[in-house]
């Protein structure tokens, strides 16, 4: 039956996979997939320092400040000195009794240097800016300019100086600050006198379900997108292939070293194989792809912690999109290409011509449309859930155990009993598309319909 079943999947392979147009599709796709995260994350990244970089005060090009103050209260310096703005942070600061003493202490610094002024006028706080003189020593003035930066950091933090005037202890402030306790709740928990804090375990259920329901509305639509795109091209080349040999005479000259069955399984798994290759290829670019492009830009960012880094931890917080959940879904979702691509293989079998091909492919189309059209109105689509039937019927489970099994949603058994019943009811199609391939392999009359191919197998074997 199988007799050079070996030769028909290499040469089917060769002229699937071998041509020109499928190495550059797939190289160039590939080559994208692994570039592409390395430079969004390096333009995310450069973005958001460069934000922050033009967010930050000017430095005011002082390495010591002088503090001198005619109110009465002496100012406490460790408000100023514990900044966190990056140009001020490593700004030393120092008291003195007057200006005079300030500018001469200044002056005889090694460091650059100016004194800030704080005085009363009126009813308002004046503050000025006093820079020293150059002294024999030559050392280099601050630039005038430069020097009132100092002003925009003050407004940013005009609170700091503002308690600094007061002359309170950093060590006392806590007692500026009401003692009010404070509790907060969801809607729910205010009813039942429930807070939040008291409550983390519901909380994190309910991120959990906002999470689950996100995807389980994006995974089965992505699921379906991809099933449908590689249906739609390898579904029709599966069929065309299998009418090549009928519409160009050769079929009568195979048949003597070559079984029908071989034929069909030969092309169908070189077929499979060729868009397996594109899809695995694919994917394992997007994954070194992703990984490269986190360790890249912490390399070229260091401290910057990456989007995508944070959004695996948070799915593993939640258990979902675990590693073994995910292969056995992308295994159900190859098993899945396969069941519909046998589908095209019976069309093509049925076919005795390119134009009859054409005609045929609603028998792998619409399957996949009705499968979906069940599946949203059956509410695969939201965080409801399909009926338990959906699960174990091979064509509504193509689409949704994937998803289902990547979230966590679907038990393992479940999983292990669908993906069963998918592979046997697949296993079956081919079968019954080699028999009707063997059926019609020499038939040339007018355009026959699937019923008829069906009672022309049964009666045969009858």
């Amino acid at each position: 039956m199988f007799r050079n079943f070996g030769k028909v999947f290499q040469f089917s392979l060769h002229n699937q996979a071998g041509t020109k147009s499928y190495k550059v599709f797939t190289i160039v796709l590939v080559l994208i997939l692994l570039i592409a995260p390395s430079v969004i994350m390096l333009l995310v990244a450069g973005g958001k320092e460069e934000e922050e970089t033009d967010s930050a005060i000017e430095s005011c090009g002082a390495e010591e400040i002088y503090i001198v103050s005619d109110f009465e209260a002496k100012p406490d310096l460790f408000l100023l000195a514990g900044s966190t703005e990056e140009n001020y942070k490593d700004i030393r600061y120092k008291l003195a009794d007057s200006v005079d003493e300030a500018l001469e202490a200044a002056g005889k610094s090694d460091k650059k240097a100016f004194v800030l002024y704080f005085y009363p006028e009126e009813d308002y706080i004046r503050a000025d800016i006093i820079l020293p003189e150059a002294d024999d020593k030559g050392m280099e003035l601050l630039d005038s300019s430069l020097a009132e930066h100092y002003f925009e950091y003050m407004n940013a933090y005009s609170t700091n100086f503002t308690l600094l005037l007061t002359g309170i202890e950093q060590s006392k402030l806590t007692g500026l600050m009401p003692g009010n306790d404070y509790n907060t709740y969801t809607e729910s928990g205010y009813e039942k006198g429930i807070t939040m804090d008291a409550d983390e375990s519901d909380a994190d259920e309910m991120i959990r379900d906002a999470v689950l329901e996100v995807f389980q509305m994006l995974l089965p639509y992505l699921t379906i997108m991809v099933l449908y795109f590689l249906i739609l091209t390898y579904g029709n080349a599966t069929a065309q292939a299998m009418v090549m040999e009928k519409e160009s005479k050769l079929m009568d000259t195979m048949l003597i070293s070559l079984h029908p069955e071989a034929m069909v399984f030969g092309k169908l798994l070189a077929i499979i194989c060729a868009g397996l290759i594109q899809i695995f290829s694919w994917v394992a670019s997007i994954v070194v792809g992703m990984i490269a492009g986190v360790k890249i830009t912490e390399a070229v960012y260091p401290g910057y912690e990456s989007p995508i880094t944070t959004f695996f931890e948070f799915m593993e917080e939640l258990g979902i999109f675990q590693p073994l959940n995910v292969v056995i879904g992308i295994g159900f979702l190859a098993v899945g290409f396969v069941l519909y691509l046998s589908l095209a293989t019976i069309a093509g079998s049925i076919s005795a011509n390119r134009e009859e091909v054409a005609s045929q492919s609603s028998l792998f189309i619409l399957p996949l449309l009705a499968s979906f059209m069940l599946v949203m109105m059956g509410g695969g689509l939201t965080a409801g859930g399909a009926p338990i039937w959906m699960d174990y019927v091979p064509f509504t489970a193509a689409l949704l155990m994937p998803s289902q099994l990547a979230l966590g949603t679907a038990s393992g058994l479940t999983g292990i009993i669908s993906l069963a019943i998918t592979l046997a009811v697949t296993i079956v199609l081919v079968i019954v598309s080699g028999k009707i391939y063997k059926a019609m392999s020499l038939y040339k009359g007018n355009k026959v319909k699937l019923g008829d191919v069906l009672k022309l197998i049964t009666a045969k074997e009858a």
